[in-house]
């Protein structure tokens, strides 16, 4: 085996568990800045309504199709709508609420930077593949693993907003095996989540490792090659699995 690839969200940094709570304090966020910037009295309420429904449409497209909507795209309508285009200021700011939110019940895994030290040391290559929440732009999820001071560990960080897929699409895990140059067949997908994670890795061929958290969905017809609770199970699972 010659590399690791990871999941991010409930792998290796804790976010919510509960979406739509922060998305709905993020969206009336928007809304009063949308306001503010109108010329023509909009109602916070009806914009917090338009805003709303279009992420879930987005959604639906993200769990149907597995295409990633930018959150940017999103916002974008939502301005047109109401008569607040070319805006950056207004972006920017309405982008950070959304980040914002997710700061609230941030905390890395207990024991990460030390398993990805583990794996560096025993030269596997390591990567990443997420899908970044809302679509929000990868410099975000980015932060994030420089907060915590992971990023130094990865060769290589594939994010849905950057490559317009969303998990257990196959290209997002072609994409991050072809750019650490290793085959499916020798190379591991460690994520919590078993429609997205261990279903798309399977599906290519990746060794597909459960590392098991509180958010994710049941699904007895998706069974994981392995599962981990902590990391050092995962760190015992690379030992045992060497020659």
């Amino acid at each position: 085996m010659k590399a690791v690839f990871f999941d991010l969200g409930h792998t290796l940094i804790n976010y919510h568990n509960d979406w739509r709570g922060p998305e709905r304090r993020a969206v009336s966020s928007v809304a009063r800045r949308v306001c503010d910037s109108s010329t023509n009295g909009v109602d916070p309420d009806q914009v917090s309504k338009y805003l709303l429904d279009l992420l879930e449409q987005g959604r639906k497209v993200k769990l149907e199709q597995h295409l990633e909507i930018p959150l940017v795209e999103v916002l974008g309508s939502c301005f047109h709508r109401f008569f607040v285009e070319g805006d950056e200021e207004l972006m920017d700011q309405s982008l950070e609420d959304f980040y914002a939110v997710l700061l609230e019940n941030r905390a890395i895994v207990p024991g990460t930077n030390e398993m990805l030290q583990f794996v560096r040391d025993n030269d596997y290559a390591i990567g990443l593949v997420s899908d970044v929440a809302w679509g929000l732009p990868s410099y975000f999820p980015q932060r994030d693993m420089k907060h915590y001071h992971m990023d130094e560990y990865f060769d290589d960080l594939v994010f849905s907003t950057d490559v317009g897929l969303r998990k257990p699409n196959p290209k997002i895990f072609k994409i991050a095996l072809s750019n650490v140059g290793a085959s499916a067949e020798e190379s591991y997908f460690v994520g919590n989540n078993l429609q997205a994670d261990i279903l798309g890795a399977l599906n290519v061929g990746m060794t597909a490792v459960l590392k098991e958290s509180d958010f994710y969905t049941h699904d007895d017809e998706i069974v994981p090659n392995a599962k981990v609770s902590t990391w050092d199970q995962f760190e015992d699972l690379l030992r045992t699995a060497e020659p």
